[in-house]
């Protein structure tokens, strides 16, 4: 090779080195460490938690599009002030795309609190003891693989907006539901265990929603699917056993399908309405 074009080679391997530099500090500059409650608005960044927190008011406050709050396994608990606190909070503003995952949340009026926010995404978190409710999201949103108990009203709530989807969860030993849509169409709850709450799983006032292969037993109504408002939902692949009143209860018209329940059908089997559409039921 010329001594010209060795050159020119070794110019170009620099400089490919400190694009390649740049580009890894650039997604470095992405994320933030943090050891205290505070409010985050800094936009597309990952805050990172690298210790428990506590606190007698709001802890962290999300207030930019393109937030991540990874917890890192850490917790975030009120110190037992009364009041309407929460652990993680838009305050009411709507951002859009954030995510909150791998931690706790505990003894605030509610743990996740981002219903005015659009396609939150609540992942591996842990929700307990809070007030009101333990997880509660909005429009295109996503609860999955998050765990939530002794939440005084529902454990998880999807509330308003279109197609919410609460995936793998567990709900257990909470007041009123374990997991509820309310008024939100084009719902998807899957793959969840909800037990030992007031309801199990509840869709209301919203229309077209997918409640399909969850686990709900041992509550005071097992599955509701537009009992108490919204219809055009299908009900399929459920198991409910042992819930004190209704396995299920469905307003019509919706599809109801290749479901299990304690003493069969229909009399584990509640419908409003007309025009459901039943299929292998027992």
């Amino acid at each position: 090779m010329h001594l010209r074009s060795r050159r020119i080679a070794a110019v170009i391997a620099v400089a490919l080195v400190i694009a390649l530099a740049g580009v890894h500090q650039a997604r470095a500059a992405g994320a933030v460490n943090i050891n205290s409650c505070q409010t985050l608005s800094g936009g597309n960044t990952t805050y990172k938690l690298t210790a428990d927190l506590t606190s007698c008011d709001t802890c962290l406050v999300v207030a930019a599009d393109k937030i991540t709050i990874d917890l890192q396994g850490h917790s975030i608990t009120n110190t037992g002030c009364p009041g309407a606190n929460v652990a993680i909070y838009d305050e009411g503003s709507v951002f859009d795309v954030i995510t909150v995952k791998n931690g706790s949340v505990s003894g605030y009026s509610s743990g996740v609190f981002l219903v005015a926010s659009t396609r939150v995404s609540v992942l591996g978190v842990t929700a307990h003891d809070n007030d009101v409710y333990g997880i509660a999201t909005g429009s295109l949103s996503l609860v999955k693989a998050s765990t939530t108990y002794n939440n005084g009203v529902a454990g998880i709530l999807a509330y308003l907006g279109d197609r919410a989807q609460i995936q793998q969860c567990n709900a257990h030993h909470n007041g009123a539901f374990g997991i509820i849509a309310e008024s939100s169409s084009n719902c998807l709850i899957t793959m969840n265990i909800a037990n030992a709450n007031g309801t199990g799983i509840e869709t209301a006032f919203g229309n077209k929603c997918t409640v399909s292969f969850n686990t709900s037993s041992n509550n005071g109504n097992g599955i509701n699917a537009g009992l108490f408002g919204g219809n055009g939902h299908l009900v399929t692949q459920n198991v409910a056993l042992s819930n004190s009143a209704n396995d299920y209860g469905i307003a019509c018209p919706s599809d109801v399908t290749n479901n299990t329940s304690t003493n069969g059908f229909p009399a584990s089997y509640a419908f409003s309405g007309s025009g459901c559409h039943t299929v292998n039921n027992n």
